[in-house]
């Protein structure tokens, strides 16, 4: 197979790319060249399931490259609506008090939340998670961009903060992962998903965490509306790019 024959191919440019450490501009003026064979293979590995992002152990979020490997829950851009609600939360907060702000990032998996926290923000960022396997590339991923962060092996949290931020495991249990290589536990949130969020909750409440932004489920707004209808709080939901219900800001007291 020609490089321009590769190049019409889902993925074929980022593949060459990568094996061949060249750069778009050089595939199209070589595009006579045949292509080395670990092209088809790679190919063929994507084709039968295993994700991209794991192959070359990197995965771009919020315009920024993070290591990833497999077992560690792949970050998506849906995520990045949560991020950016969390940023300009804490940023108007530490204002307000005029000093740095304590975030906790909980269920961190590779640290991609914190890490842009911590760049955008003057907030002091602790990540946690349950997974020795994701401490590891978000503590890895928090040195290659530079960033200060405490992270501590838990479940849950285990401390008081003033700003909470989450992206826990939410997926119904019924639900097909998109692929077997990613981790059930960062998936599965219970019969209707919302287990891990109901406990972050309650926990916050306990620590008396005043500030509050989940991802949650398109389809979770009721259910999630009746849970925190207990509660003296507001909150308010709020929508991904498309559209859908992405997250929930959450004010006790």
């Amino acid at each position: 197979m020609k490089i321009k024959d590769a190049l019409k191919e889902q993925n074929g440019s980022y593949i060459l790319e990568k094996l061949l450490n060249k750069d778009k501009a050089w595939l199209f003026l070589n595009d006579n060249l045949e292509v080395p064979k670990e092209y088809f293979e790679i190919q063929n590995k994507i084709k039968s399931g295993y994700p991209i992002e794991y192959i070359f152990e990197e995965v771009w979020f919020y315009g920024d490259k993070f290591y990833i490997k497999e077992g560690v829950l792949i970050p998506r851009d849906d995520t990045e609506i949560v991020v950016e609600r969390a940023i300009k939360l804490i940023n108007e907060k530490c204002k307000m008090k005029n000093e740095k702000c304590k975030v906790i990032d909980c269920c961190t998996g590779s640290g991609v939340i914190a890490i842009e926290i911590a760049k955008h923000t003057n907030a002091k960022v602790t990540a946690t998670d349950i997974s020795e396997k994701a401490l590891e590339v978000a503590r890895k991923n928090a040195k290659l961009h530079g960033v200060g962060i405490e992270f501590k092996k838990c479940d849950l949290f285990r401390e008081k903060a003033d700003i909470l931020v989450a992206n826990p495991p939410y997926v119904e249990n019924f639900w097909q992962k998109p692929n077997e290589y990613e981790p059930d536990i960062a998936f599965f949130g219970g019969e209707d998903g919302l287990d891990i969020v109901r406990e972050i909750i309650k926990k916050a409440v306990k620590f008396e965490i005043k500030n509050i932004i989940l991802e949650i489920g398109y389809s979770q707004k009721k259910s999630l509306s009746e849970f925190l209808n207990q509660f003296e709080c507001k909150y308010e939901f709020f929508n991904d790019l498309g559209g859908r219900v992405r997250g929930v800001e959450i004010l006790f007291g």
